[in-house]
């Protein structure tokens, strides 16, 4: 009997399970396989992406790519249609269930019911199934290839493949003013952020992304009065998403045409390449040239970019969303066609375009930030470059080269995911890197195998798998629920086949 082992029972750890276990149903694998989750909350299915309580807090997805299951995409639409639909008031947007944006919250509801459902089935097929609260702290290595999982109580669970799926990493960045009450270095969960700001705080957050856009609805949607200010370097908000994406039909930047290039000219794809391509779908598209300089929002004032991006989202989206819309089931493929040394060329030249565009904001909250910026209660300041507490004034000092100092009274980091593997905040993380189990990649996260997600260092083994925002350098969309699904049924097809030997999924 084979014991698999799944460190973190939020939506990806619940996935990877739920996968598991129809393919040990189906192959009748009771004699053969048991399962342990281990989570160290008291619910799983949730994590922190989706267990925050704030309706306003909404999937950046549309609802029919959101299925858990790893070849049913839509079983999402199908279960928000048996449940509520469009009448639901944590469901918005104003087509049907298949693109509608629902609330974070009941897509972990959604996740926590499919895997009790799934565990249940398991159990009545005989396959064990065990469910430990508990924080993992590292992985000892046994004799016969075997792992022990060392939890915090220090009891261990042997294992004979782990798979890592630890969840979203709070950001290490600006340890220093951990020291000061007045700073939240993580919004989430959202009732210590609403414990440390008073309602008519002026709050800064640092960051402009998704995370900084559900900072401050969380705020505003608990009654916050104060001045809320939010600061990043480029000072660009996300786009914003239609209801429902317009279709565009690609011509040039295709994985046809790309392995073309690799096999004629005999390298893999540059930047320059791929952007050249994209500069020809998108005017193919518009039926004109495009003034790209143009477009550049660095450090520009965001509220006309924003209105602009609303109407733009209420007619079905521009070429140059819809071209990053488009892209979704081939950005990985190219990613990983990539040579590092292009890859970092692209986060540097144009990542921070290339989010703001494949991660829109939904067009609910565009909205309500647009009339935010409008009153005056919500400001968005580019070019921060330095962050220090004033003593005298019990206040952050903000230094800002394009708008001068800004002073705040609290200040949350909103920045991101930590992305390197050595600012992850987790003590697992942390030992198994010590362990060698785990090798960084250079552009963050752990190096994996793609095709099978099975980490890869000098001491790790072939037993260690991850998934998630773990692998967050080698695979580009792993803050894409529905990404994360699809590279889960490799790695469960993979754990089915090294322990059966038998390759039909």
């Amino acid at each position: 009997m084979k014991n698999v082992v799944i460190i973190g029972g939020g939506a990806c750890g619940s996935a990877a399970l739920i996968e598991l276990l129809i393919r040990s149903i189906a192959k009748k694998l009771e004699q053969q396989i048991s399962y342990t989750l281990i989570e160290r909350n008291d619910r799983v299915g949730y994590g922190l992406a989706f267990g925050t309580e704030q309706k306003s807090h909404l999937l950046n997805t549309q609802a029919d790519l959101m299925g858990i299951y790893a070849h049913e995409p839509g079983h999402f639409a199908v279960w928000l249609r048996e449940n509520g639909g469009k009448k639901r008031s944590d469901v918005k947007g104003g087509s049907d269930e298949e693109n509608a944006y629902t609330s974070r919250i009941l897509y972990g509801h959604y996740v926590s019911e499919e895997l009790e459902k799934t565990i249940d089935k398991a159990r009545q097929h005989g396959i064990s199934v065990t469910v430990i609260h508990s924080e993992a702290i590292t992985i000892d290595r046994l004799e016969n290839e075997q792992l022990s999982v060392i939890l915090a109580n220090g009891s261990g669970v042997v294992a004979d493949e782990v798979l890592l799926a630890p969840g979203t990493p709070k950001p290490n960045s600006f340890k220093r003013l951990r020291e000061y009450r007045q700073y939240i270095d993580f919004p989430w969960p959202t009732e210590r952020l609403l414990k440390r700001t008073g309602k008519e705080d002026h709050v800064g957050i640092l960051g402009t992304s998704l995370s900084a856009i559900d900072t401050v609805m969380t705020l505003i949607d608990n009654g916050h009065t104060g001045k809320i200010t939010m600061f990043s370097p480029d000072g660009m908000l996300p786009r914003v998403q239609p209801d429902e994406n317009n279709n565009l039909e690609r011509g040039y930047l295709t994985l046809e045409n790309l392995h073309k290039l690799k096999r004629q000219k005999g390298h893999s794809p540059t930047v320059k390449e791929l952007f050249r391509l994209f500069i020809k779908d998108v005017e193919s598209s518009e039926g004109k040239k495009l003034e790209w300089k143009a477009m550049n929002r660095h450090a520009r004032d965001p509220l006309p970019l924003l209105e602009k991006d609303i109407e733009v989202a209420e007619k079905g989206g521009d070429a140059i969303l819809n071209m990053a819309y488009a892209l979704r089931y081939d950005t990985a493929d190219i990613w990983s066609w990539m040579d590092m040394e292009q890859q970092m060329m692209f986060t540097k030249w144009l990542g921070s375009h290339w989010m703001i565009n494949r991660h829109a904001m939904p067009l609910h909250n565009a909205k309500r930030i647009a009339a935010l910026i409008r009153e005056g209660k919500l400001g968005v300041i580019a070019e921060n470059e330095k962050v220090e507490f004033n003593d005298k004034k019990r206040q952050f000092r903000v230094e800002t080269s394009k708008n001068g100092t800004h002073y705040v009274d609290r200040l949350v980091n909103a920045t991101g995911s930590a992305g390197k593997l050595e600012e992850m905040d987790n003590i697992l993380l942390e030992n198994l890197l010590i362990k060698k189990y785990l090798q960084s990649y250079p552009l963050g996260g752990a190096v994996i195998n793609p095709h099978t997600m099975q980490c890869i260092s000098k001491k790790g083994g072939e037993h260690i798998y991850g998934v998630g925002h773990l692998v967050n350098g080698m695979l580009i969309d792993v803050n894409a629920m529905w990404f994360n699904v699809k590279t889960i049924a490799r790695l469960a097809a993979e754990i089915i086949f090294k322990i059966t030997g038998d390759g039909r999924i």
